[in-house]
């Protein structure tokens, strides 16, 4: 069974170190730098090292920060209401 980002923080949550907990703080409240940003960049914002954020990558479940970000870009876009996809496939498709 397939778990939604915010299911799998709840549950791995308790598990996790304090310094694997803020990181998993910081990918929850802060969806779209975790999209864009580096490692080290995400450490950086979240008060630790860019082996915490790939062992909390790790912990959650995901084999990569890269599959993380696949997973969460995925679920971002499922998420969209019908009005912000037709707004987007109008932009996509222009005048024609």
């Amino acid at each position: 069974m397939v778990r939604s980002f915010d299911e799998r923080i709840s549950l791995k949550l308790p598990m996790l170190s304090p310094a694997e907990q803020r990181v998993a703080y910081y990918f929850r409240d802060n969806r779209e730098a975790v999209l864009v940003s580096s490692a080290s960049a995400l450490a950086e914002k979240a008060s630790t090292s860019d082996a915490t954020v790939i062992r909390t990558t790790k912990s959650l479940g995901y084999e990569s920060l890269d599959a993380l970000r696949q997973a969460l870009a995925a679920e971002l876009r499922s998420n969209l209401s019908p009005a912000s996809r037709l707004t987007r496939t109008l932009s996509e498709v222009g005048d024609d």
